[in-house]
């Protein structure tokens, strides 16, 4: 493990996603821990995405349509830092 990734304030939301979700959220820690943003950059299935605006400096990947997570980055320090857990309204 080369990074650290701090999603202990949301074991509560992670535990109550659909199982789909938690396995995909599993995948995403996985990647994090060992290869950090780069290894998140090659996986397309997460949609990785750096916000803008309001969420500048902060990163989303998705589970699925409904859910994403939110986390921001410290490459120095080889950290993730989750930020948010949450159903994202999915507009057409």
């Amino acid at each position: 493990m080369n990074w650290q990734v701090i999603d202990y304030k949301f074991k509560k939301e992670i535990n109550s996603l659909p199982v789909q979700c938690k396995k995909k959220y599993a995948v995403f820690k996985y990647i994090s821990e060992y290869s950090g943003l780069s290894g998140l950059k090659n996986y397309p299935g997460f949609k990785l995405e750096h916000l803008k605006g309001g969420l500048k400096g902060t990163f989303s990947i998705r589970l699925n349509i409904a859910y994403r997570v939110l986390f921001t980055v410290d490459e120095e320090k080889k950290l993730l830092e989750i930020y948010e857990v949450s159903k994202h309204e999915y507009n057409q």
